[in-house]
């Protein structure tokens, strides 16, 4: 069984009530995605990517929330995921900053880096959440223009 880290957690859970506290999160559907297939990648089932897409989508917890019943749950801990869960974890409090989070995940691969902090992952999400929707979308386009409408923005 994994190892779970109750100062860790604690950890998490006080940087994450100050990062987002009385807001619901306002990450775009893509970075969402992004998360998402973190877990995707490093193997939840079907079930448990339900779960997680339900937690972040409809029930709208916030980010800290997710990782934070993922992290101190018995029912991960048994299971091989809880080493991504982990790394999420790591990033999260890594990066201080919940877009900054997301935007490293889309950026980085966590298959091969340990988590860790990243300022360029920060400036880029800061930089692309103040685009207008007509600038994001002509950023769009050139992405579609020049690699094919593969790439999620």
């Amino acid at each position: 069984m994994n190892q779970y880290n109750a100062a860790k957690h604690k950890k998490l859970i006080v940087l994450g009530k100050s990062l987002e506290k009385g807001v619901t999160h306002k990450l775009p559907e893509s970075f969402i995605h992004s998360i998402i297939g973190t877990l995707d990648f490093f193997g939840a089932s079907a079930g448990e990517l339900q779960q997680a897409i339900f937690d972040l989508t409809v029930a709208k917890y916030k980010i800290f929330d997710v990782l934070g019943m993922m992290y101190s749950s018995e029912y991960y801990q048994a299971k091989p995921i809880y080493a991504a869960i982990e790394k999420l974890v790591d990033l999260y409090i890594a990066q201080a900053h919940v877009g900054g989070f997301a935007w490293f995940l889309r950026g980085h691969d966590l298959d091969i880096e340990e988590p860790h902090h990243c300022d360029d992952c920060i400036k880029s999400y800061d930089e692309f959440m103040s685009l207008t929707p007509e600038q994001r979308a002509a950023a769009k386009a050139k992405l579609i223009e020049t690699f094919g409408d593969v790439i999620e923005i």
